[in-house]
Protein backbone atom coordinates (compact mmCIF):
# COMPACT_ATOMS: atom_id res chain seq x y z
CA UNK A 1 0.00 0.00 0.00
CA UNK A 2 1.11 3.31 -0.54
CA UNK A 3 1.93 5.31 2.05
CA UNK A 4 2.36 8.75 2.14
CA UNK A 5 4.35 11.40 4.41
CA UNK A 6 4.36 15.21 4.70
CA UNK A 7 6.93 17.83 5.93
CA UNK A 8 8.36 21.42 4.95
CA UNK A 9 10.90 22.13 2.46
CA UNK A 10 13.72 22.52 4.52
CA UNK A 11 17.57 21.85 5.57
CA UNK A 12 20.80 22.64 7.79
CA UNK A 13 21.85 23.85 4.62
CA UNK A 14 20.56 27.26 3.62
CA UNK A 15 20.52 26.41 -0.48
CA UNK A 16 18.23 24.09 0.18
CA UNK A 17 15.64 26.22 0.92
CA UNK A 18 13.46 27.67 -1.80
CA UNK A 19 14.32 31.30 -3.58
CA UNK A 20 10.63 31.08 -5.19
CA UNK A 21 8.59 34.76 -3.37
CA UNK A 22 6.56 35.25 -6.43
CA UNK A 23 2.87 34.39 -5.56
CA UNK A 24 1.83 34.15 -8.77
CA UNK A 25 3.57 30.93 -9.07
CA UNK A 26 3.15 27.43 -7.44
CA UNK A 27 5.75 25.28 -8.61
CA UNK A 28 6.13 21.97 -7.62
CA UNK A 29 8.78 19.74 -8.42
CA UNK A 30 8.11 15.91 -8.17
CA UNK A 31 10.50 13.51 -8.59
CA UNK A 32 9.68 9.77 -9.68
CA UNK A 33 11.75 6.37 -10.19
CA UNK A 34 11.38 4.35 -13.23
CA UNK A 35 9.46 2.02 -12.38
CA UNK A 36 6.21 4.61 -11.42
CA UNK A 37 3.64 5.58 -13.95
CA UNK A 38 4.75 9.43 -14.47
CA UNK A 39 1.12 9.72 -16.49
CA UNK A 40 -1.40 8.94 -13.51
CA UNK A 41 1.10 11.66 -10.91
CA UNK A 42 0.33 14.15 -14.11
CA UNK A 43 -3.45 13.61 -14.72
CA UNK A 44 -3.55 13.82 -10.93
CA UNK A 45 -2.22 17.65 -11.15
CA UNK A 46 -4.56 17.96 -14.34
CA UNK A 47 -8.15 16.83 -13.15
CA UNK A 48 -8.02 19.85 -10.62
CA UNK A 49 -7.61 22.44 -13.08
CA UNK A 50 -9.98 25.34 -13.00
CA UNK A 51 -11.97 26.19 -16.14
CA UNK A 52 -10.14 29.72 -16.23
CA UNK A 53 -6.91 28.09 -16.69
CA UNK A 54 -5.07 27.45 -20.15
CA UNK A 55 -3.28 24.00 -20.08
CA UNK A 56 0.24 23.41 -21.87
CA UNK A 57 2.26 20.36 -21.57
CA UNK A 58 5.71 20.69 -22.57
CA UNK A 59 7.37 17.28 -23.89
CA UNK A 60 10.21 16.16 -25.71
CA UNK A 61 7.78 12.74 -26.72
CA UNK A 62 5.21 12.07 -29.01
CA UNK A 63 2.05 13.85 -29.25
CA UNK A 64 -0.26 11.45 -30.28
CA UNK A 65 0.93 9.11 -27.65
CA UNK A 66 0.36 12.12 -24.71
CA UNK A 67 -3.30 12.27 -26.58
CA UNK A 68 -3.92 8.90 -25.31
CA UNK A 69 -2.80 8.96 -22.05
CA UNK A 70 -4.76 12.76 -21.28
CA UNK A 71 -8.10 11.81 -22.84
CA UNK A 72 -9.76 10.41 -20.45
CA UNK A 73 -8.78 13.66 -17.98
CA UNK A 74 -11.17 15.64 -20.34
CA UNK A 75 -9.06 18.55 -20.37
CA UNK A 76 -8.45 20.86 -23.63
CA UNK A 77 -4.41 19.85 -23.43
CA UNK A 78 -1.61 22.67 -26.07
CA UNK A 79 1.34 20.36 -26.07
CA UNK A 80 4.76 22.10 -27.10
CA UNK A 81 8.08 20.87 -27.63
CA UNK A 82 10.91 22.04 -24.59
CA UNK A 83 12.21 24.88 -27.23
CA UNK A 84 9.07 26.45 -27.55
CA UNK A 85 8.36 27.34 -24.32
CA UNK A 86 9.49 30.94 -24.43
CA UNK A 87 6.25 31.39 -26.60
CA UNK A 88 4.38 31.15 -23.64
CA UNK A 89 5.69 35.23 -23.12
CA UNK A 90 2.87 35.73 -26.35
CA UNK A 91 -0.18 34.53 -24.31
CA UNK A 92 -2.74 37.06 -23.34
CA UNK A 93 -2.92 37.52 -19.51
CA UNK A 94 -4.36 34.22 -18.44
CA UNK A 95 -3.85 31.67 -15.41
CA UNK A 96 -1.35 29.30 -17.25
CA UNK A 97 -1.31 25.08 -15.67
CA UNK A 98 2.06 23.64 -17.35
CA UNK A 99 3.61 20.82 -16.73
CA UNK A 100 7.08 20.58 -18.01
CA UNK A 101 7.66 16.38 -18.56
CA UNK A 102 11.37 16.68 -18.25
CA UNK A 103 11.90 13.21 -17.61
CA UNK A 104 11.26 13.31 -21.43
CA UNK A 105 14.34 15.40 -22.36
CA UNK A 106 17.33 13.54 -23.03
CA UNK A 107 20.80 14.83 -21.93
CA UNK A 108 19.84 17.94 -20.02
CA UNK A 109 22.13 20.06 -19.63
CA UNK A 110 22.62 21.87 -15.89
CA UNK A 111 22.50 25.40 -18.09
CA UNK A 112 19.56 24.83 -19.71
CA UNK A 113 17.64 23.37 -16.32
CA UNK A 114 18.51 26.66 -14.78
CA UNK A 115 17.11 28.92 -17.93
CA UNK A 116 14.15 27.20 -17.85
CA UNK A 117 13.02 27.52 -14.33
CA UNK A 118 14.31 30.90 -14.13
CA UNK A 119 12.20 31.54 -17.07
CA UNK A 120 9.20 29.87 -15.30
CA UNK A 121 9.40 31.92 -12.21
CA UNK A 122 9.79 35.68 -14.53
CA UNK A 123 6.91 34.29 -16.46
CA UNK A 124 5.23 34.38 -13.55
CA UNK A 125 4.98 38.07 -12.67
CA UNK A 126 2.97 38.17 -16.06
CA UNK A 127 0.82 35.35 -15.62
CA UNK A 128 -0.28 33.23 -12.62
CA UNK A 129 1.60 30.00 -13.21
CA UNK A 130 0.54 26.79 -11.35
CA UNK A 131 3.65 24.50 -12.69
CA UNK A 132 4.38 20.65 -11.80
CA UNK A 133 8.13 19.78 -13.21
CA UNK A 134 8.55 16.24 -13.43
CA UNK A 135 11.79 14.57 -13.54
CA UNK A 136 13.36 10.97 -13.26
CA UNK A 137 15.06 10.74 -9.93
CA UNK A 138 17.73 8.14 -11.25
CA UNK A 139 18.84 10.43 -13.86
CA UNK A 140 19.70 13.53 -11.16
CA UNK A 141 22.64 13.65 -9.16
CA UNK A 142 22.50 14.79 -5.64
CA UNK A 143 23.78 18.44 -6.50
CA UNK A 144 21.47 19.16 -9.91
CA UNK A 145 18.53 17.72 -7.30
CA UNK A 146 19.52 20.55 -4.77
CA UNK A 147 19.77 23.04 -7.59
CA UNK A 148 16.31 21.96 -8.78
CA UNK A 149 14.81 22.34 -4.67
CA UNK A 150 15.81 26.29 -5.05
CA UNK A 151 13.78 26.68 -7.77
CA UNK A 152 10.33 25.11 -6.14
CA UNK A 153 8.29 25.51 -3.50
CA UNK A 154 7.20 22.21 -2.75
CA UNK A 155 8.99 18.88 -3.52
CA UNK A 156 7.46 15.63 -3.75
CA UNK A 157 8.97 12.22 -4.37
CA UNK A 158 7.51 9.15 -5.83
CA UNK A 159 8.79 5.35 -5.91
CA UNK A 160 6.66 2.77 -6.66
CA UNK A 161 5.32 2.07 -2.76
CA UNK A 162 5.83 5.64 -1.05
CA UNK A 163 5.29 8.92 -1.66
CA UNK A 164 6.95 11.52 0.25
CA UNK A 165 5.51 15.05 0.40
CA UNK A 166 7.56 18.18 1.07
CA UNK A 167 5.56 21.69 0.79
CA UNK A 168 3.61 24.70 2.57
CA UNK A 169 0.16 22.91 1.88
CA UNK A 170 -0.83 21.93 5.39
CA UNK A 171 2.50 23.74 6.79
CA UNK A 172 -0.61 25.64 8.78
CA UNK A 173 -2.31 22.36 9.98
CA UNK A 174 -1.69 20.71 13.36
CA UNK A 175 -2.64 17.56 12.02
CA UNK A 176 0.57 15.29 11.26
CA UNK A 177 0.54 13.35 8.21
CA UNK A 178 -0.63 10.27 9.71
CA UNK A 179 -3.63 11.93 11.39
CA UNK A 180 -4.43 12.82 8.41
CA UNK A 181 -4.32 9.82 6.53
CA UNK A 182 -6.37 7.80 8.95
CA UNK A 183 -9.00 10.62 9.17
CA UNK A 184 -8.96 9.60 5.45
CA UNK A 185 -8.89 6.45 5.08
CA UNK A 186 -12.23 5.93 8.23
CA UNK A 187 -14.26 8.19 6.16
CA UNK A 188 -13.26 6.85 2.77
CA UNK A 189 -17.05 5.77 2.04
CA UNK A 190 -18.42 9.18 2.29
CA UNK A 191 -15.21 10.81 0.89
CA UNK A 192 -15.35 8.89 -2.50
CA UNK A 193 -19.35 9.09 -2.48
CA UNK A 194 -19.72 12.82 -2.22
CA UNK A 195 -16.31 13.40 -4.57
CA UNK A 196 -18.40 11.04 -7.92
CA UNK A 197 -21.76 13.26 -6.88
CA UNK A 198 -20.03 15.94 -7.49
CA UNK A 199 -18.00 15.36 -10.95
CA UNK A 200 -20.67 12.49 -11.53
CA UNK A 201 -18.36 10.96 -13.81
CA UNK A 202 -14.81 9.40 -12.70
CA UNK A 203 -12.65 6.75 -13.19
CA UNK A 204 -10.04 5.25 -10.12
CA UNK A 205 -6.89 6.95 -11.36
CA UNK A 206 -9.33 10.15 -10.63
CA UNK A 207 -10.65 9.69 -7.85
CA UNK A 208 -7.56 8.59 -6.40
CA UNK A 209 -5.80 11.95 -7.73
CA UNK A 210 -8.73 13.93 -6.30
CA UNK A 211 -7.90 12.57 -2.84
CA UNK A 212 -4.02 12.91 -3.02
CA UNK A 213 -4.52 16.37 -4.54
CA UNK A 214 -7.01 17.25 -1.75
CA UNK A 215 -5.30 15.78 1.44
CA UNK A 216 -2.06 15.10 0.64
CA UNK A 217 -3.04 11.39 0.82
CA UNK A 218 -1.94 9.04 -2.14
CA UNK A 219 -3.75 5.55 -1.60
CA UNK A 220 -3.46 2.70 -3.32
CA UNK A 221 -5.73 0.85 -6.04
CA UNK A 222 -6.18 -1.97 -3.52
CA UNK A 223 -7.74 0.58 -1.05
CA UNK A 224 -10.32 2.34 -3.38
CA UNK A 225 -11.50 -0.24 -6.68
CA UNK A 226 -12.72 -2.81 -4.08
CA UNK A 227 -14.65 -0.28 -1.88
CA UNK A 228 -15.97 0.77 -4.90
CA UNK A 229 -17.31 -2.32 -6.18
CA UNK A 230 -18.88 -2.43 -2.74
CA UNK A 231 -20.91 0.57 -3.23
CA UNK A 232 -21.68 -0.63 -6.83
CA UNK A 233 -23.27 -4.03 -4.92
CA UNK A 234 -25.55 -1.60 -2.61
CA UNK A 235 -26.88 -0.13 -5.66
CA UNK A 236 -25.11 3.35 -5.22
CA UNK A 237 -22.73 3.02 -8.11
CA UNK A 238 -22.84 2.28 -11.86
CA UNK A 239 -20.27 1.43 -13.39
CA UNK A 240 -19.07 0.68 -17.52
CA UNK A 241 -15.64 0.23 -19.43
CA UNK A 242 -14.24 3.01 -21.55
CA UNK A 243 -10.63 2.09 -23.18
CA UNK A 244 -8.77 1.06 -20.12
CA UNK A 245 -10.67 2.31 -17.66
CA UNK A 246 -13.80 1.55 -15.10
CA UNK A 247 -15.52 4.37 -14.93
CA UNK A 248 -18.04 5.15 -11.85
CA UNK A 249 -21.23 6.89 -11.76
CA UNK A 250 -24.13 7.56 -9.11
CA UNK A 251 -27.60 5.22 -9.72
CA UNK A 252 -29.59 8.39 -10.81
CA UNK A 253 -32.21 7.07 -8.37
CA UNK A 254 -29.71 6.33 -5.48
CA UNK A 255 -28.34 10.45 -6.03
CA UNK A 256 -30.50 11.04 -3.00
CA UNK A 257 -29.92 8.04 -0.80
CA UNK A 258 -26.28 9.09 -1.46
CA UNK A 259 -26.49 12.68 -0.58
CA UNK A 260 -28.14 11.37 2.46
CA UNK A 261 -25.55 8.98 3.40
CA UNK A 262 -22.90 12.15 3.32
CA UNK A 263 -25.27 14.46 5.15
CA UNK A 264 -26.03 11.70 8.17
CA UNK A 265 -22.30 11.27 8.23
CA UNK A 266 -21.42 14.92 8.30
CA UNK A 267 -23.78 15.21 11.31
CA UNK A 268 -23.02 12.21 12.83
CA UNK A 269 -19.41 13.68 12.79
CA UNK A 270 -20.63 17.09 14.18
CA UNK A 271 -21.84 15.37 17.23
CA UNK A 272 -18.79 13.66 17.83
CA UNK A 273 -16.83 16.77 17.58
CA UNK A 274 -19.51 18.56 20.10
CA UNK A 275 -18.69 15.47 22.34
CA UNK A 276 -15.13 15.54 22.44
CA UNK A 277 -14.82 19.21 23.09
CA UNK A 278 -17.19 19.82 26.12
CA UNK A 279 -15.47 16.30 27.27
CA UNK A 280 -11.88 17.89 27.19
CA UNK A 281 -13.16 21.78 27.10
CA UNK A 282 -10.75 22.30 23.37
Amino acid sequence: MMKTVMGTMSSPDSQFSSDVSNKGLNHTLHLYTPNVDKYAIQRAFLISNRNDEKIVYVTANDHASLIREFNIANVDLKIIKPEEIRGLDKEKNCDLRLIIDAGSIVDQKDAEIEERESYLNDLSKRHRVNCLCTYDVTKLNFEKIKRLAMHHNQLRLTTNDLTILSGDLFDESMLSGDSIEKMVKDNLESIILAIIFQKNTMCGTDIIGNIHLKFNVLLSPGTIYPLLHSLKQKGLLTVKKLGKEMIYTPVEDAKPKIKSIVNEHIHARKLLNHYLQQEIKI
